[in-house]
């Protein structure tokens, strides 16, 4: 996936940067190097961006999924 992809694939799908560090572990200088193409966008990441396009998975819905399939909290006194 090319920057100029990366970039259509986010804005279509209505991605904002915080959901980008969440749903791809990716701090905010990684989104942007991914965007600007001073990074290769990984295929996991560009796998991900394809398979929201292709079934229409908002940003909401994909925030949804992500957090139903994070492992459970827990604390440091358990």
């Amino acid at each position: 996936m090319r920057a100029s992809e990366y970039k259509a694939a986010v804005a279509v799908t209505g991605l904002s940067t915080a959901d980008i560090e969440k749903l791809f572990e990716v701090d905010q200088a990684t989104h942007q190097a991914l965007a600007s193409g001073d990074l290769e966008v990984p295929p996991a990441v560009a796998l991900g961006l394809l398979l929201m396009l292709v079934t229409s998975t908002n940003a909401k819905s994909a925030r949804i999924l992500v957090a139903a399939n994070a492992p459970p909290y827990r604390s440091e006194a358990a």
